[in-house]
């Protein structure tokens, strides 16, 4: 009797865990807690029982200005414990370059009521050897689960990059956003140059061209929306394009302006990084017409 009781009570302390290690998918947002305060993280854990990938948001302020981050992410769970680690960068508008600095941090799941908690340390490494500790940064990571619905500043991200088709916890529905195509088609499309890449990605960046005056546009990638309604200024709107996501040899990338500013045209100036690679566009639009570049498989 005695061992069949112990039995029972082991399987009802372990029930709970299994059952958190089994949803760890969604959205997580909270805190890294450094000795200089507090800086906004979130998490988004796409995957299955087995494997799972993601990506992190931070934001920091440097020199009165926000400075947000975009990196994928490598996670292990283990009974509940959940490991990560810094991938690749694939956003930022930082006001200086980047350095390459890894995040690595432990975390425990846990449960309060009904609030599913990430919570545990982490810290930060150089991957450059000639960078001084100021890179070396430790401390705590608190997250708590959102509904899946939740509009957070990681989820409208990855949203323009078209990277929420590749999340399991999105529905499909939300998955990818479409602009109705009798929109561009009202307008005439002015294709401007045609640029031959090579890489399996590209990134592109966006300013106003002169004075600035307001401009907003939107950008389209062979009819899917990469980025929505974001103002030029002279400070670069940066998109990193998975170009794999994309069929076909040949691709219309089209600028559409979503306003005149207060001085008309729409005017802007399109960079299109492929490697080393690099292509400077002019373009300019109004509600008339569109600006459009081909972008060709090498």
């Amino acid at each position: 009797m005695q061992h069949w009781w112990k039995a029972i009570l082991l399987s009802l302390l372990l029930f709970p865990l299994k059952s958190f290690a089994q949803d760890i998918t969604g959205i997580w947002t909270g805190f890294l807690k450094t000795a200089e305060g507090p800086l906004h993280y979130e998490l988004a854990i796409s995957g299955d029982k087995e494997k799972f990938t993601g990506y992190s948001l931070t934001v920091f302020m440097f020199d009165g200005v926000e400075n947000t981050g975009v990196k994928s992410v490598k996670l292990k769970n283990k009974k509940g414990k959940i490991s990560l680690e810094d991938n690749e960068m694939i956003y930022n508008n930082y006001t200086s370059p980047p350095k390459r600095v890894v995040l690595f941090g432990d975390l425990v799941l846990k449960k309060k009521d009904t609030t599913m908690i990430l919570e545990g340390t982490f810290s930060t490494r150089a991957m450059d050897m000639r960078y001084d500790t100021r890179y070396v940064i430790k401390g705590t990571l608190y997250l708590q689960k959102q509904n899946n619905s939740a509009h957070t500043p990681l989820l409208s991200k990855l949203d323009e990059m078209n990277l929420l088709s590749g999340l399991s916890f999105i529905p499909s529905t939300l998955k990818q956003k479409e602009i109705v195509a009798a929109t561009i088609t009202n307008r005439n499309t002015e294709v401007l140059t045609t640029v031959y890449f090579n890489s399996d990605s590209l990134t592109i960046s966006l300013f106003d061209n002169g004075q600035v005056d307001g401009d907003t546009v939107s950008v389209i990638l062979n009819g899917k929306v990469i980025i929505s309604k974001k103002g030029l200024t002279a400070r670069a709107i940066t998109q990193t394009i998975d170009m794999t996501s994309f069929p076909g040899d040949s691709l219309v990338l089209v600028m559409y302006a979503e306003n005149l500013g207060t001085i008309p045209p729409n005017t802007g100036l399109l960079i299109v990084e492929d490697g080393e690679a690099r292509h400077e566009i002019r373009f300019a639009g109004d509600l008339q017409k569109n600006s459009a570049i081909v972008l060709r498989r090498k």
